[in-house]
């Protein structure tokens, strides 16, 4: 082997294993359903407007029956309500709701106006409503903004306003276009919320299948069969990752569950933001309606989901309720084996008996699709019989369909909870494809099952989503009637509610009720009735946050026609928006580093303080700007990482970050991302979920360098690292000290050209390079890399330069901030592409470093040497599973082409005992029978790893072999076969018979270490020697001193069956004893023959030597022992006494 070759495989590359945390889905899951027939939402829907929209349950309307009201039928209003939760762009959203438009008083100017808007706009803006009138809340007005950070808006034109071009609105029709579904565009453009669309679905403001709103006077709602309109909105991405784009459709029904009918179908040409909130407006202005919305549902398009509907919200004992179960395949596969599971509850969790919930009929409906059936079920015909709670079925459905199951039933006993509580899942895991969004394949529903008893109920709620306000924040407090029963006059009710210490208030309204206090005690008292089903008005609370927080309030109501006191306490949080300040240290772990005194829980987000945000004009607590960078401390996942501050998101070493949502930095001059690394732990790791979203992350990577002038590393001094550079193109940062080199596959020569090589003007991501340092000593400089982050998957090119030495061995960098594992799934290639399945890694200086005999290193011994590591054995028994970030691996290139590093696939870095080649875990492939042999000799030591597979062949099998490229100057271990074909990794189809060469020195002695299976071990084999004859037990940390020959044999040794010991092969060596005696050894030979005594180190390192004569005793002085296990060797002139023993001098 010639000397570049020889340089290439002992160069150094730093390998440790670590644990997998990131799942290999990256697609975002995202699921909301909103009913709005309650009294509160979730508390990431935020409300507002002018005057804000409201939840009409218990005061316009029955508790849980009630609408989200955008706006009333006044003159000048407008109302919103938005989803406080970003989404990427990339993965689109379908979204469906209900509405009713409707007015009391009649509009004869206008014939009711103005309209609803759906809109998606920028996740990084501060929301803020557009324009009253026309403009829908969306779109701007004559000096009125428009909606910030608006992407598009789909409106329900009533009036005509939102598609004219009027009242500063850019573009549009000429004149009113009432009765239309309007799509405008984003404001950052040169025409803001310009018209993209319309399509009028009737010109005559009358009532009709096709109008936008109810035209008929009335005082009370339309009901369903009067007027009743289901949206449905896809907004679905079709261009590509440069350019992306949407396409829009939009389609209703006007009765219930009839038929859909798309009226919008229209591709997006404008830049998307990556990150993305949605939201509904209402908005007046000269003309007026009620704008109300409920059962909202959004999620992402495509895959499978399901839905969920009860006819009732509030029910008695013995009704009847039905559910409705709609199952949708919105793949472009027809899909078998589709479980739907579907289980009725009580509010306590527990599953209802059919006598309690009688079902009368289940009935499953193909939506006119013969090719969606159920196991069990006919299309169209009830089933009545043989029913049980859980049911289940298999069904099949057709590509892009869906189908439904209807399931009736009655009340037979008041549920525990007082509620019913219906869910239903389905799990296509048996259908052969991967859904993308596992969120929306379950959907539940609850009906309220009323006590013919009195049953008073407290709901506490605070605004601005329960984050507090340096100008206030406001409290509401309903009590409700959710019994069948009127509650009676002239009977007493009593709410208490203490605020707690740091809130100051301010003032309250409570029409109708008695108010006192007693210090921050405050008690509210009425007793006039309460008819079934509605509230008293609200109570409201001002409070002023002037402390750390947070705070929870709880108020209690009492009476005494009261039959229910679980529902009479009610609890609600107040913090502050909780910004990394670094108030006391750099511990992410402190709570009082963070501006709300608390640690975010995983998943949310992180954001940094900054004056804007936290000063006295933001929405913080107003302390201001973080001090300190904020340093992480154990593993963690967090939602977006927003930082605007000058302080740096410290990703530290051992630990792992994994952002789901994505990085926001507006301040890129200062305040990063730096992932640290050091001389003896583990580069921190940093993953992103969503990595579509993040291809723009600036970060500073740290980067230690091993590699120097070693002038005790025996035959090569220099010793190389490889190493790969973590950004998209750098300069390396060098002192003047450095060598780097860069392997160039296509060169024909010495392939390590100095770097960068042309064409390149500055290191690249994924190509390899090495470094070596001129200093004398093992340096301790940390290196930093600037720049773009690697996000998302890398395809590398190789290339098999025929022409040229050593064509297709290819050097790859991992360029990630995570590692690598060595699979099939995390390295893809096409077939035939790679002439043999396996990585080849390589580790720094000693070849001790990764020896596993206690992990010791060894001065005076040479560089470190190559690592083969087949595809399929990695992981196992201590072999390599996985590459660390700026570590390389080669490959060895059959053709030209490329290879896929799947960034789904990367997990932890992470080092375990310092130790270049020990796995952290054991890999969850299942463990195979092994025998893995050390052999040290006197500089130098070598490894093989041989494996039993039943189904392995007698010669190479590629991702399960390794061949071992031999090499000059040091001792050797390799498995040969049949072709006499050398391997560093080899698979077999049964243990026996397996040859092992050596190769070593002529005379260099040398030591075996064997680490072998349990159930290998059970079976008593022998290793044996093909040239002197002796056979060695093969068990688990045996050790055995060899001696050298003149010339080593082709085969030295062979597993073989045999009960043959090793201290057996003659009866004299029963009269060789060893023993110490005030640490010195004493070797007493009773036997007729002359002995040599031989005495190493548990390196092999050869330590004395003594002759002991027949009948005789001898001893090694404790001047030359130190404390320690040693390997005493003793050795007759005929060899007939052969014994090998260990010797611990203390």
């Amino acid at each position: 082997m010639n000397r570049l070759y020889s340089r290439l495989l002992l160069s150094i590359l730093l390998i440790t294993i670590f644990e997998s945390l990131f799942p290999s889905q990256v697609n975002a899951q995202f699921t909301i359903t909103e009913n709005f027939k309650g009294s509160t939402v979730g508390s990431n829907i935020i409300l507002g407007g002018n005057p804000s929209s409201v939840l009409t349950s218990g005061v316009y309307d029955p508790v849980n029956n009630g609408w989200l009201r955008l706006t009333t039928d006044a003159t000048n209003v407008r109302g919103f309500a938005y989803i406080d939760t970003p989404f990427p762009s990339s993965i689109g959203v379908y979204v469906e709701f209900e509405y009713k438009t409707w007015r009391s008083t009649a509009d004869n100017s206008y014939s009711g106006a103005d309209g609803i808007s759906l809109f998606l706009f920028d996740a990084t803006k501060t929301f803020s409503i557009g324009a009253f009138g026309g403009s829908l809340g969306y779109a701007n007005q004559t000096n009125v903004a428009g909606l910030e950070g608006a992407y598009i808006g789909v409106g329900l034109d009533e009036y005509g306003n939102f598609a004219m071009n009027s009242e500063g609105k850019n573009g549009g029709t000429a004149s009113l276009a009432p009765n239309s579904i309007v799509l405008r565009g984003p404001k950052n453009h040169a025409q803001p919320y310009r018209y993209l669309t319309h399509v009028q679905l009737q010109t005559s403001s009358s009532n009709n299948t096709n109008s936008i709103d109810y035209n008929t006077v009335t005082t009370t709602r339309p009901t369903d069969s009067q007027f009743y309109r289901k949206v449905k909105i896809y907004i679905e991405p079709i261009g590509t990752v440069a350019v992306p784009k949407y396409r829009i459709r939009v389609s209703w029904t006007t009765t219930v569950g009839g038929t859909d009918v798309q009226h919008i179908s229209y591709e997006t040409t404008d830049p998307i933001p990556s990150m993305l909130k949605l939201g509904f407006a209402a908005s007046t202005g000269g003309g007026f309606n009620f704008h109300e919305i409920r059962n909202i549902l959004i999620t992402t398009p495509g895959g499978v989901r399901i839905a969920k509907e009860v006819d009732k919200t509030n029910a008695y004992k013995d009704d009847v309720l039905t559910y409705t179960v709609n199952v949708y395949n919105e793949t472009a596969s027809k899909l078998n084996g589709l479980v739907l599971n579907d289980t009725i509850r009580d509010g306590n969790g527990n599953v209802v008996s059919l006598s309690d919930f009688q079902i009368s009929s289940i009935t499953f409906n193909n939506k006119g699709n013969t090719a969606n059936t159920a196991v069990g079920y006919t299309s169209g015909v009830a089933k009545t019989t043989g029913f049980s709670n859980p049911f289940s079925t298999t069904m099949s459905l057709a590509a892009n369909s869906s189908a439904s199951f209807t399931i009736a039933g009655q009340v037979k006993k008041i549920p525990q909870g007082g509620i019913l509580k219906n869910s239903a899942a389905v799990d296509p895991s048996a259908t052969g494809i991967t859904d993308a969004d596992l969120t929306n394949n379950f959907a539940s529903v609850s009906t309220t099952i009323l006590s013919p008893l009195t049953d008073l109920k407290i709901e506490k709620g605070v605004n601005n989503n329960g984050i507090a306000r340096l100008s206030g924040n406001t409290y509401t407090i309903t009590v409700s009637n959710v019994s069948a029963n009127t509650k009676a006059a002239n009977r007493q009710v009593t709410v208490t509610d203490v605020i707690p210490a740091g809130l100051t208030v301010s003032g309250y309204t409570a029409t109708g009720w008695t108010v006192t206090n007693s210090g921050n005690t405050y008690t509210f008292k009425r007793s006039d009735a309460l008819a079934p089903m509605y509230a008293y008005n609200p109570i409201v609370i001002n409070v002023t946050p002037t402390g750390k927080g947070p705070w929870v309030n709880t108020a209690t109501l009492s009476c005494a026609d009261d039959t229910d006191a679980s529902n009479n306490s009610s609890s609600v949080e107040l913090k502050w928006l909780n910004y990394w300040q670094g108030t006391v240290d750099t511990d992410w772990a402190k709570s009082a580093n963070w501006t709300a005194n608390y640690v975010p829980a995983s998943g949310e987000d992180i954001e940094f303080a900054t004056v804007a945000n936290n000063g006295a004009s933001g929405a913080g607590n107003g302390t201001g700007a973080a001090v300190r960078d904020l340093y992480l401390d154990t593993d963690r996942v967090i939602g977006n990482l927003i930082n605007n501050s000058d302080m740096n998101m410290v990703v530290t070493t051992g630990n792992q970050l994994v952002v789901n949502g994505s990085v926001q930095d507006a301040n890129a001059a200062k305040g990063t991302i730096i992932v640290k690394t050091a001389t003896d732990s583990p580069t921190g790791t940093l993953l992103f979920k969503n990595p579509l979203t993040n291809t723009a992350v600036n970060a500073t990577v740290e980067f230690y360098n091993k590699a120097y002038e070693c002038a005790t590393c025996g035959f090569y001094k220099k010793q190389w690292q490889y190493f790969g550079i973590p950004v998209s193109g750098s300069a390396f940062p060098s002192t003047g000290v450095e060598t780097v080199n860069q392997w160039v596959e296509p060169y024909n020569g010495n392939k390590w050209r100095p770097a960068p090589y042309t064409p390149d003007t500055e290191l690249k991501a994924f190509k390899g390079y090495e470094i070596t340092n001129s200093t004398n000593a093992v340096p301790t400089r940390i290196y930093s890399f600037s720049g773009k982050l690697n996000v998302g998957d890398a395809d590398v090119a190789v290339t098999n330069s025929l022409t040229v030495n050593y064509p297709g061995m290819n050097l790859i960098a991992n360029s990630h901030t995570a590692a690598i594992p060595i699979s099939k799934s995390a390295i893809v290639f096409g077939a035939g592409l790679l002439a043999d399945e396996t990585v080849y890694l390589f580790n720094t200086g000693s070849r001790d470093d990764w020896r596993k005999l206690n992990g010791s290193t060894v001065s005076g011994v040479s560089g470190g040497q190559y690592q083969a590591v087949p595809i399929n054995l990695a992981g196992q028994n201590n072999l390599p599973d996985r590459i660390l970030s700026m570590h390389t691996f080669m490959v060895n290139a059959a053709v030209s082409g490329s290879v896929k590093l799947k960034y789904s696939e990367l997990v932890k870095n992470e080092l375990v005992n310092q130790t270049a080649w020990r796995s952290s875990l054991r890999s969850a492939r299942m463990q195979l029978p092994y025998v893995v042999m050390d052999v040290i000799g006197d500089v130098s030591a070598d490894r093989v790893w041989l494996f039993e597979n039943e189904e392995a062949t007698a010669g190479f099998d590629t991702g399960w072999d390794g061949y071992k490229l031999l090499e000059e100057e040091r001792v050797q271990v390799y498995v040969e076969d049949y072709n006499d074909a050398k391997y560093q990794i080899a698979t077999v189809n049964n243990l026996i018979g397996t040859a092992f060469g050596v190769g070593a020195s002529p005379n260099e002695g040398y030591s075996i270490s064997l680490s072998v299976a349990p159930e290998v071990e059970s079976r008593n084999l022998q290793l044996k020697d093909l040239y002197t004859g002796r056979t060695y037990p093969l068990v688990n940390n045996a050790e055995y001193v060899i001696p050298g020959v003149s010339a080593e044999t082709a085969s030295r040794f062979k597993i073989v069956d045999t009960t043959t010991s090793l201290i057996e092969d003659k009866w004299e060596a029963e009269a060789i004893s060893i023993h110490v005696e005030n640490n010195r050894m004493i070797i007493r030979n009773l036997s007729s023959e002359d002995c040599d005594v031989a005495i190493y180190d548990v390196l092999g390192r050869f330590v004395a030597k003594k002759p002991v004569t027949a009948n005789s005793e001898g001893a090694v002085d404790g001047a030359l022992l130190s404390k320690g296990v040693y390997i005493v060797k003793i050795l007759s002139e005929t060899k007939s006494i052969n014994k090998t023993q260990r010797v611990l001098i203390k």
